[in-house]
C-alpha cells in the first residue's frame, strides 16, 4: 500500500510543476513577443467572433506577463521571480497543547509523536507549498510514544509588502510529555499515550512588511529572492486562530484527576483567539552568500473560551489580554542557481489573564533542505505561443 501510495505521489509531480509554469511564472515574464503597438487590452485584436472569445483569454495574459516596474532596491534584493524554484526538504510539522489548571498550577502537556518526512515544496514570487510525500526519514516510533494520525496543510504567501500564513491542521494521537512529573504515575513507560485525544486548528495571519523596498521575506522562507546586503524591518498585522481538543472520556485521565481541580476536568474545549500582531525580523548577510534570519512578532488581542467539563457543566467566557507569540528562524547558504539550509516557522498562542482552567497551543513546522532554481521563459513562452496567446 506504501508504495503504491509512494508512485501516486510521484506521478503527480509532473502535473504540479506543469501547473506551476502555467500559473506562477507566467506572471512576471517580460520576455514574451508581442506586438508594440498593444498598449492596453483594448489594443488586442477583438472584432470577430473568434477574436472576442481569445480577448478574454489573451487579456489575462497580456496582464499576467505584462512589464512591471522594479519597486525594490536592487543594491539589497536580487529577484529570481521568473523561474520555478524548487526545494527538496525533510520537514516536520508539529500541534501540541497544554491544559493548565490555575488553582493547583498543575498541567498536562499533549504532544504528538513527531516524524521528518521527505516533501518537495515549489514556490513562486508570492506563494509556497509543500507536497509531503509521507515518506518517513527519522522519528515517529510508535513504541515509547504511540501513533499520531494527522492532516497538517500549510499555505504561505510572500508578497513585496504583505505575507500570510494559513493552516488547517488535524491530530489525533498524543502522549503526556510531563508524565513523571507526577508521583502516582507508576509505568514502565515514561508517558502516558492518549490515542483517544484529538485536536484541530484552523487560523490565519497576516503582516505588512514595512521596509518592503529593502527586506525581502522571500529570502529565508520561500527562496524566489536573495537578500545582498543585511536588512530588517519592523512587522504590523492582524491573526485568528480556532483550536479544539477531545479526549473520550476527558482530557484529565487517571492517574492525574487527583491532582486537578474539578473546574479543570475537562472533556473538550474551543478557543477563538484573535488580535493583531506587532514585531521585527532581520537578516545578517555575510561572506557574500551566507545568511542567518531571525523574527519576533508579539500578538495581542482577545480570546473567546468554551469548555465542557466531566460533569457536563459549560464555562463561556471572553477574555482580553490573550496573545501570539510568533518566531522564525532561518539558516542557509544562497549560490544563486542552487541553495542549501534550514528554517522554522512557531506560532505559541498564550493567555495573559487566566482566570479558570485554560488551553495553550503551539504550532509550527521546521526543515532541512535543498533547493534549485529552475528558468522557464524560453518554456513558457513557447506555451503561450502554441495557446495563441500572445499571437497577435
Amino acid at each position: 500500500m506504501e508504495t503504491k501510495r509512494y508512485r501516486k505521489i510521484l506521478f503527480l509531480i509532473p502535473f504540479i510543476l506543469a501547473l506551476t509554469f502555467a500559473n506562477s511564472y507566467a506572471q512576471d515574464t517580460t520576455a514574451v513577443k508581442r506586438s508594440s503597438r498593444v498598449k492596453t487590452i483594448w489594443d488586442i485584436p477583438h472584432k470577430t467572433l473568434r477574436e472576442k472569445w481569445m480577448w478574454i483569454h489573451r487579456s489575462v495574459a497580456f496582464n499576467i506577463t505584462k512589464d512591471r516596474p522594479i519597486n525594490y532596491d536592487t543594491a539589497y534584493i536580487r529577484s529570481y521571480k521568473k523561474r520555478l524554484v524548487v526545494t527538496i526538504p525533510v520537514a516536520a510539522r508539529f500541534l501540541k497543547f497544554t491544559l493548565i489548571d490555575i488553582e493547583s498550577k498543575n498541567k498536562l502537556a499533549f504532544t504528538p509523536n513527531l516524524q521528518y518526512n521527505l516533501g518537495i515544496s515549489l514556490s513562486s514570487r508570492w506563494a509556497s507549498f509543500i507536497v509531503n510525500s509521507r515518506i518517513k526519514v527519522y522519528g515517529g516510533e510508535n513504541g515509547v510514544k504511540g501513533k499520531t494520525n494527522y492532516r497538517d496543510y500549510q499555505l504561505n504567501l510572500y508578497g513585496r509588502k504583505f505575507t500570510t500564513d494559513m493552516f488547517v491542521q488535524y491530530y489525533q494521537g498524543f502522549y503526556i510529555r510531563n508524565s513523571k512529573d507526577y508521583s502516582q504515575y507508576v509505568s514502565e513507560k515514561p508517558y502516558q499515550i492518549r490515542d483517544d485525544v484529538y485536536a484541530i486548528n484552523i487560523g490565519v495571519s497576516s503582516y505588512y512588511i514595512v521596509n518592503h523596498k529593502r527586506f525581502s521575506y522571500r529570502n529565508s522562507f520561500a527562496f524566489t529572492e536573495q537578500q545582498k546586503k543585511s536588512a530588517g524591518s519592523l512587522l504590523l498585522g492582524i491573526y485568528y486562530s480556532y483550536f479544539t481538543a477531545t479526549g473520550s472520556p476527558s482530557l484529565v485521565s487517571d492517574p492525574f484527576r487527583s491532582s486537578f481541580d474539578t473546574l479543570s476536568l475537562i472533556k473538550s474545549g474551543s478557543t477563538h483567539n484573535f488580535g493583531f500582531n506587532l514585531g521585527y525580523i532581520y537578516t545578517l548577510v555575510f561572506l557574500k552568500k551566507c545568511y542567518v534570519t531571525a523574527s519576533l512578532v508579539q500578538g495581542i488581542g482577545g480570546k473567546y473560551v468554551s469548555y465542557r467539563r466531566d460533569d457536563n457543566t459549560t464555562f463561556n467566557q471572553l477574555i482580553g489580554g490573550a496573545g501570539k507569540l510568533n518566531v522564525r528562524a532561518g539558516l542557509g547558504y544562497d549560490q544563486g542557481r542552487y541553495f542549501i539550509g534550514a528554517m522554522g516557522m512557531f506560532d505559541y498562542f498564550l493567555l495573559g489573564r487566566k482566570t479558570s482552567s485554560t488551553l495553550d497551543y503551539t504550532t509550527g513546522k521546521f526543515m532541512l533542505y535543498i533547493g534549485y532554481r529552475f528558468s522557464v521563459l524560453k518554456a513558457e513562452t513557447k506555451m503561450l505561443k502554441k495557446l495563441k496567446l500572445i499571437d497577435y
